[in-house]
């Protein structure tokens, strides 16, 4: 009897924190209603980056490739979308820090990570509408993707997996931030890379000094997995290469959060 308390406690304690987790994201949500802006980053840029890539550089830029461009960029606006989601994730949480709620969190008797957990999950769900409306764009203008039902789940897995990562390094840089406009521009070091890697031209066709780091970033190998499952090619080692970086950068980046947000939150 006195062995199953502890593993009963453990349950209750799993189940509050889990709450607490859930509570935070639904906050995080309805900010939407009061602030109809953050569903910008996920809906109209995408869109926008879509018909940017398609009708103004499709017929010009050459991948090398069989098929339309659109099909070869659609992988990269995906991430670009992701990108684009997590910077809300910077807002919220710089808000967070700047306006005082922190106090009041901090008076509750909840589990303190949930406030950054919070806006990750919201982020997760934001994301999402993105990737619909991205593809739905995507489609709209031409793009054809060949998966089956099988490479879309392992497409959609590893999306949110990029956007897991993302938004834990954007709340790590809201927490970093002074004030939400300079977290905000921080925020910018999250969008560059997709800028260096194979998102919307063919590593190949860059000079060898600088092939050598965009092949290799950690963005590259998510576009050139979600490129292979979308077309239904071969992924080689990409995949398992996108889960090591990925899930690597998801561990640092919540550590550091955490106990940044544990030093921040106490003083």
């Amino acid at each position: 009897m006195t062995a199953t308390l502890p593993a009963r406690t453990r349950r209750q304690s799993a189940a509050w924190v889990a709450s607490d987790y859930w509570e935070m994201a639904k906050r995080s949500l309805r900010h939407i209603r009061h602030d109809p802006e953050q569903l910008v980053n996920v809906t109209l840029q995408p869109v926008l980056i879509v018909v940017l890539m398609d009708f103004l550089f499709g017929g010009a830029i050459k991948t090398g490739t069989h098929g339309s461009y659109i099909n070869f960029v659609m992988p990269g606006i995906l991430v670009v979308a992701a990108a684009f989601a997590a910077v809300t994730t910077t807002i919220g949480v710089a808000a967070d820090m700047g306006e005082g709620v922190i106090d009041r969190f901090r008076t509750l008797p909840m589990a303190k990570s949930a406030v950054i957990t919070g806006h990750i999950i919201a982020e997760l769900a934001r994301s999402l509408v993105g990737l619909a409306v991205a593809i739905a764009a995507g489609v709209a203008v031409g793009f054809r993707p060949a998966a089956g039902p099988g490479g879309w789940a392992v497409a959609v897995a590893v999306f949110l997996l990029v956007t897991l990562a993302l938004s834990l390094l954007a709340a790590l840089i809201g927490l970093l931030g002074q004030s939400v406009e300079v977290a905000q521009q921080l925020a910018a070091v999250i969008i560059i890379p997709i800028f260096f890697s194979s998102a919307f031209v063919p590593t190949a066709t860059m000079p060898p000094w600088l092939r050598v780091v965009t092949a290799n970033q950690p963005v590259t190998q998510a576009v050139d997995t979600l490129r292979a499952l979308l077309a239904n090619q071969p992924l080689g080692s990409h995949l398992w290469l996108t889960l090591t970086e990925f899930g690597a950068v998801v561990v640092v980046a919540f550590t550091l959060a955490a106990v940044l947000f544990k030093r921040t939150a106490s003083t």
